[in-house]
């Protein structure tokens, strides 16, 4: 029997769980919930029996739309299910902004088919709690502390150049529920530099780690590590990040894989965007589920 594509409503998010978990991936239901809640008319489930065998997620970022949570059980694989959510998700976004996704080695030839094409490669780096060591860069003095509800919006603001997109209710959303990893620091030119992380099944990750240089981004990474006691941390870093990569493994982190980041560009014409470079840059993501 074929397998039929659905909503993935509220009420199937525990099902959605399961497939993940099964997946071996860490999300937990509360980031479930976040991701439909985003994309509630661009969230969808591959379901047989009424069981959930596969999803995908289009968020629409405004500047871009994301595809998350591409996912499909290996005993469906090689029927098409994949294709046909991915073709699913992307016909819910807007049609003129480009499409943006991380993806695995295993998932890429997927999107390269439908015309995605690798933008930047990053690295998921790994550290149990027992792995990993306090490791300080030398260079200028960084004060770094917790960031607070009134640094929110102004750190919100700063964050859309850097991620040239909308993700507001993203960041505020990490920072409700897991405030121990926000920390933000001032640069010369007194904007804020800062960094997010959030909790996980398996592991929590810190992400993103946003900043005007390695020293700081490291500044900052190392203060919201300092609050993972007793927990395993992931974080997907640029590789181009080369200079934080290497902080990232003298603290004790290993790389666990790669992510292809890509790009499909807009199906109608779009408006031009402005590509003049931030003060900031982006030294570690998200995660592949938010971008």
């Amino acid at each position: 029997m074929d397998c039929s594509i659905h909503l993935l409503s509220g009420e199937a998010l525990e099902g959605a769980l399961r497939l993940s978990s099964t997946a071996g991936w860490n999300q937990r239901l509360e980031d479930w919930r976040m991701l439909v809640g985003l994309a509630p008319a661009a969230s969808f489930a591959a379901v047989d029996g009424g069981r959930i065998v596969g999803t995908a997620i289009g968020i629409d970022y405004q500047e871009f739309s994301w595809i998350a949570m591409m996912l499909v059980d290996p005993a469906y694989r090689g029927r098409g299910i994949g294709r046909r959510l991915l073709e699913a998700a992307m016909d819910a976004v807007p049609a003129d902004r480009p499409i943006r996704l991380d993806a695995t080695p295993m998932g890429r030839p997927l999107y390269a088919s439908h015309g995605f094409r690798d933008e930047a490669r990053l690295t998921r780096h790994a550290a149990d709690a027992d792995e990993r060591v306090s490791h300080s860069r030398h260079g200028r003095s960084r004060t770094v502390r917790p960031l607070t509800a009134d640094d929110f919006e102004e750190t919100a603001d700063c964050d859309v150049p850097v991620f040239r997109g909308a993700r507001r209710c993203v960041l505020r959303w990490a920072f409700e529920t897991a405030p121990q990893y926000a920390r933000i620091m001032r640069g010369a030119d007194s904007l804020p530099q800062y960094c997010f992380g959030r909790r996980g099944r398996l592991f929590d990750q810190i992400g993103p780690v946003v900043a005007a240089d390695a020293d700081a981004a490291c500044a900052l990474a190392a203060a919201a590590l300092s609050a993972a006691a007793g927990r395993a941390v992931v974080i997907d870093a640029f590789d181009e990040r080369s200079e934080f990569a290497d902080w990232l493994g003298a603290c004790g982190f290993h790389p666990q894989r790669p992510l292809f980041r890509m790009r499909r560009p807009p199906r109608t014409p779009a408006a031009r965007i402005d590509d003049s470079r931030p003060s900031l840059a982006e030294f570690a993501i998200f995660g592949p589920e938010f971008a």
